[in-house]
């Protein structure tokens, strides 16, 4: 691979930085690195080392923006590749600093061609420098006919043509890149190379500049001798006599077209995706905007907005892979496209959803009839390298006027009819209505109300006992976030929680919980004199971050708490879909003593074969698994069997949501280990829990 990779790198966050270099060592780079989080690091950073690249995120969050970066980059007159990182609904604008500069736009969702753009750019910047060097060298020495020999041995492609411009001389490059052999060349002017991109008048001018004397430089596009095209970036040296009569001009090109070829795709890129060739976002957005155009002049069928989203379409690139879901996107949008036919447009939005543009509808109802037709056409079985694949799609639909007058509008209320659908009934249809408006606004209002509550201390952490059997003693406690808003009041954790993992707020909402939690068990210790345990729930933005151990640690050594009076909880999905992550972390703080619970037990992948995988020390069976149990049902025979199975791997079992005697009594007789609920207790702030635990004497009525 040559030389290391040195790379610079503007990013926002860790996460993203990670994603970078983990693209780059997967294709056997090992990059020497620096990260750029603050505009402060800039004028230092940029300075400091030989960058080969330098890779910026567009949507950058620091108080300068990836433009003004570029602008600066030039005005220190640094030649760095500048390559931007960017999400593909920042396309159009992102494409605005090609113009400007940038190498090249990267999609950071996928990072694809991120490596072969660094080593193009690698390759490239080499060949300015010694071009530049070259060119230079050049320029001082018109008169000395020697370096008219190091021209033609140092640089990359060079033709060489008398002061009438009849070519007398060209290297092998030229000869390769041309199609030409020499033979054919000499004796010729360029125009044998059918010059695409200039007119007879842009040739006039660059003769009357080099005629006097002056240098040259441009982009030709030329053709082939077998009719391709290439793109050269040209250099044309002019040599004088003593006289002052030029005598021969030397021309030194460099070979762009792949980079010509990359901006064209780029450009295509824009507005189309690369999967499955429908319009993007953008362009449908402009479609959008026309057809309500036409309807307003022409007053014909009026625009109406269809949302398309596949069912459970991870479950395919989890079983099949990758490819096989490419695969199958391209087979769905084909059939959304043939059924839809010529009279409607049809673009992928994200990964798995996709929306239609309708042009001939009068009416919903006509639009809710395509529809269901197109739903039951989607339904057909795909078969695919053995398997039968049957999808369904939830569908959401806007029209011109109550789902709004603007493209971005309709489109947006389009979409949230689908998500309506997907949280209500998957595989159904909803029509946009003002009151899934106001539940998203409602939503959105928590998320931006999150980061507030947070300065502002409106949360708390309430703690729920759970029961040790055996001991009749409170054997730990839960720790569950609250949230007192000022003007709606008690939040439930069902709505800020998914806001907060949205939004990235999860990672300080979980240091204050964790946080609090430390300090509930230090006020145990001092006003009770009692050792305490609290388990607090982990969110996988945690673990993408990987700062939960040091954050445990730092407690440890402010407070002096034992690392085994606490407990982290985790899911089993977070566990199964990122063992790679999580598992390391895991192992790390229960060799500290920090006790790893699985929790929701029964409610996610269920996959008893990676229970021996997790270094855990407690399993929490989820309260459904209490439903309908009794002696002799199959509910108490699946209860007793993962309990069993549990106390083989070496785990304490807690069953959540006992709210009964009668639940108590038969988790005994099953050997649990703990159990949680209201049959105990509710949760209780911290005062009330050291209530609690001074009073409790371990008879449950």
């Amino acid at each position: 691979m040559g030389s290391p990779l040195c790379i610079l790198i503007v990013a926002s966050n860790q996460e993203e930085v990670f994603g970078i270099i983990r693209e780059i060592k997967s294709q056997g780079f090992s990059p020497l690195y620096q990260v750029i989080m603050e505009k402060r690091e800039w004028d230092s950073r940029i300075q400091e080392e030989d960058w080969d690249a330098i890779l910026v995120s567009f949507r950058w969050s620091s108080e300068s923006t990836a433009k003004e970066l570029l602008e600066d980059l030039h005005k220190k007159s640094l030649d760095i590749p500048f390559i931007l990182i960017s999400h593909p609904d920042d396309y159009a604008e992102s494409l605005s600093l090609m113009h400007a500069g940038a190498a090249d736009i990267i999609d950071s969702t996928t990072l694809f061609r991120l490596t072969h753009v660094l080593e193009r750019e690698r390759r490239e910047l080499v060949f300015r420098k010694e071009k530049d060097i070259t060119q230079s060298y050049l320029e001082k020495s018109l008169k000395e006919i020697q370096f008219q020999n190091f021209a033609v041995d140092q640089a990359n492609i060079v033709s060489i043509t008398d002061a009438s411009g009849v070519i007398n001389y060209v290297n092998e490059k030229f000869v390769e890149i041309s199609g030409f052999s020499d033979s054919e060349l000499i004796g010729q002017s360029h125009r044998i190379l059918k010059c695409q991109n200039k007119t007879k008048e842009d040739w006039r001018q660059i003769w009357e500049l080099i005629s006097k004397g002056e240098v040259w430089k441009g982009e030709i596009q030329n053709t082939k001798k077998d009719g391709n095209s290439f793109w050269v970036e040209t250099t044309i040296v002019p040599f004088k006599s003593d006289d002052g009569s030029i005598f021969q001009y030397i021309a030194i090109h460099h070979d762009i077209t792949n980079r010509t070829l990359a901006e064209d795709q780029l450009t295509h890129d824009a507005f189309y995706d690369n999967l499955t060739g429908l319009p993007n976002r953008s362009l449908f957005l402009a479609r959008i905007e026309q057809r309500i155009f036409e309807y307003n002049t022409s007053n014909s069928g009026y625009p109406i907005v269809v949302s398309a989203n596949v069912d459970n379409f991870k479950r395919i690139n989890h079983s099949l892979g990758n490819e096989a879901g490419d695969d199958i996107l391209r087979i769905f949008a084909e059939r959304i496209t043939r059924f839809s036919g010529l009279n409607a447009v049809t673009t992928r939005l994200t990964a798995d959803t996709f929306a239609v543009l309708l042009y001939d509808f009068l009416s919903m109802e006509e639009a809710l009839n395509y529809v269901e037709r197109l739903q039951e056409n989607l339904k057909e079985i795909i078969p695919y390298d053995g398997y039968e694949i049957y999808l369904t799609a939830s569908f959401g639909i806007a029209g011109f006027g109550m789902g709004g007058k603007e493209a971005e509008e309709i489109l947006k209320n389009a979409e949230i009819a689908m998500f309506h659908t997907k949280e209500y009934k998957v595989g159904t249809i909803s029509i946009f209505s003002d009151s899934m408006k106001e539940k998203i606004h409602y939503q959105l209002e928590i998320q931006n109300d999150l980061r507030a509550g947070l300065l502002k201390k409106e949360f708390s952490v309430f703690y729920q006992p759970i029961l040790d059997l055996e001991t009749q003693e409170i054997g730990h406690w839960e720790a569950l976030v609250r949230w007192r808003h000022p003007k709606k009041g008690m939040v439930s954790p069902v709505d800020f929680i998914p806001m907060a993992e949205n939004s990235g707020l999860i990672l300080p909402l979980t240091k204050f919980v964790l946080e609090e939690s430390c300090l509930f068990i230090k006020s145990a210790e001092n006003r009770l004199g009692k050792q305490i345990g609290v388990a607090v729930n982990l969110s996988p933005q945690v673990f993408l971050q990987q700062n939960i151990f040091h954050w445990i640690v730092d407690a440890q050594e402010r407070l002096g708490i034992a690392y085994k009076s606490l407990q982290v909880e985790i899911t089993e999905s977070l566990a199964m879909k990122n063992m790679d992550d999580t598992v390391p972390i895991l192992e790390n703080l229960k060799e500290i003593g920090v006790n790893i619970a699985l929790d929701d037990f029964g409610t996610g992948y269920s996959s008893l074969a990676y229970l021996e995988k997790l270094p855990l020390s407690i399993l929490k069976i989820d309260k459904s698994f209490l439903n309908n149990a009794h002696p002799g049902s199959k509910q108490a025979s699946l209860l007793v069997s993962i309990i069993q199975m549990s106390h083989d791997l070496g785990l304490k079992v807690v069953a959540e949501g006992v709210e009964e005697l009668s639940q108590l009594n038969l988790l005994k007789d099953y050997e649990c280990d703990m159990i949680q609920g209201y049959l105990i207790s509710r949760p209780l702030s911290q005062e009330d829990a050291l209530t609690f635990l001074s009073k409790f004497s371990g008879q449950i009525y």
